[in-house]
């Protein structure tokens, strides 16, 4: 009889200049059981690491007391929110390898990466806000006044910006509020200096994929007007219907401005 097919973490991407989270994926993707659990030690987010690198150690050696180590690692992960995304992945391969041992306790599984790829970098939309970083109601696509002054919320999933492009070119541009590994990034954008919208890209440690735009529109909705109740955002696709991004927030509805 075949040995039954398990799914492993998917591929990154993940970049040799990424901050820790991105390392410590990368040891568990390549199956660096013991060199992730050491990575580790200390550290206060540990706990997902242990359970992903406790069910790696399951999987190679087939041991039954490994797995229930492995059990034990992941009923003590906390729940961990779908805005860390890679964190997220691994806790939810490592629960459901766990529920597929229960399920065939004497099968010694055969192993194949997970399927797409984890928390793909892009940008799926640009959303315009106010002083308080609320989304502004009224915006059907992220506009603002020639004058400039506009403040915009980058949607999608990225971890470490570099350059900010406007129309492919990088730019001087004024960022508002801090710049943390796997935090949104908000822009104020320029006076128009002629130019009807302008085409926002980024880079990031690996490539990101799509562009947003903005449109220079004096008609409008000024960005001190008030928010409106909150509602889910756009969140991107990622190949596999676990994964979300980490660096949209949760709340806020992103404008239809990206495009491939």
């Amino acid at each position: 009889m075949d040995a039954p097919v398990v799914r492993w973490v998917p591929i990154g991407p993940i970049g040799p200049n990424d901050p820790t989270s991105g390392q410590r994926y990368l040891l568990l993707q390549q199956f660096q059981c013991d060199a992730l659990a050491q990575s580790v030690e200390g550290a206060d987010d540990a706990a997902v690491w242990l359970a992903g690198a406790a069910v790696c150690r399951a999987l190679q050696s087939g041991s039954q007391q490994d797995w229930q180590r492995a059990s034990i690692a992941v009923a003590a992960t906390p729940r961990i929110p779908q805005t860390q995304c890679l964190e997220f992945r691994v806790a939810a391969t490592s629960e459901s390898l766990v529920a597929q041992h229960r399920g065939n306790p004497g099968a010694v599984f055969k192993v194949e990466p997970g399927q797409g790829e984890a928390c793909p970098r892009q940008l799926v939309g640009l959303t315009v806000v106010d002083e308080q970083l609320r989304p502004v109601p009224g915006t059907a696509r992220a506009s603002g006044p020639r004058t400039g002054g506009t403040i915009v919320r980058l949607d999608g999933y990225y971890v470490r910006v570099g350059d900010v492009l406007f129309d492919g070119v990088p730019a001087d541009v004024e960022f508002v509020g801090d710049r943390n590994d796997y935090g949104t990034i908000y822009l104020r954008m320029p006076p128009a200096n002629g130019r009807d919208s302008v085409r926002i890209s980024i880079t990031d440690t690996v490539d990101v994929a799509g562009t947003v735009t903005f449109f220079y529109d004096d008609s409008s909705p000024s960005t001190s007007s008030p928010a409106p109740s909150e509602t889910t955002g756009t969140v991107p696709g990622t190949g596999s219907p676990t994964s979300t991004p980490s660096a949209t927030p949760p709340s806020g509805e992103a404008t239809p401005t990206a495009a491939p």
